[in-house]
């Protein structure tokens, strides 16, 4: 299938762009992404406005990724109109890319629950994520802590992300399935300095 690279400039273009590309009736579009059709068709009629979140699943269950530029005037990579991807995005999917982008306050939220050495599993961490991925990170705490903060981060991050977050310690994390060391969250200040994850 030939892809296509018209640039659409409201939600509902990019909308019925990308369920047309995929051969999909609202219906179909609907089900794949967990929504009601009447959701759907609001969206495609005007109707009703779809969160950036909300976009972004839908156009993710036709199979399609959408891309956010916003550059500075002056950026000298937007000489010639020069278009792509963000090349700092950490996370590539829709909800990775959040996670980017207020990565700093995320690392606020798990060091003020007690939680040390933040690492990410799954399908964001590797850029595989699906359209109800949930966002797991596996944090350090002390022995016998309260696990209360972990739950209120869990909900104060999800909000932010606009995903459901389960943050939990990192003993815990093998119970979903993950026996690998993860990634580890750290700020772009940290990482320029070279600061080790552990």
């Amino acid at each position: 299938m030939k892809r296509d690279t018209t640039v659409s400039t409201t939600a509902r273009e990019i909308l019925r762009r990308a369920r047309r590309q995929q051969g999909l009736t609202q219906a179909e579009l609907a089900e794949r992404a967990g929504v009601s059709q009447t959701v759907v068709a609001r969206y495609e009629a005007r109707q009703q406005q779809p969160t950036v979140a909300a976009l972004e699943r839908l156009v993710a269950a036709c199979g399609c990724d959408l891309e956010w530029i916003v550059r500075h005037a002056s950026d000298p990579a937007d000489a010639g109109g020069a278009v792509g991807k963000a090349s700092h995005a950490r996370f590539p999917g829709p909800i990775g890319r959040r996670l980017t982008a207020r990565l700093e306050e995320v690392l606020t939220l798990l060091t003020s629950a007690g939680g040390a050495d933040p690492r990410l599993y799954g399908g964001v961490a590797d850029g595989t994520e699906a359209i109800d991925c949930r966002v797991l990170i596996g944090v350090t705490v002390p022995p016998g802590a309260d696990r209360l903060p972990l739950m209120a981060a869990s909900g104060h991050i999800g909000l932010l992300l606009g995903a459901p977050v389960r943050v939990l310690s990192h003993a815990d994390v093998a119970a979903y399935g993950y026996d690998d060391e993860g990634t580890p969250l750290v700020s772009d200040t940290a990482r320029a300095m070279g600061t080790p994850a552990r």
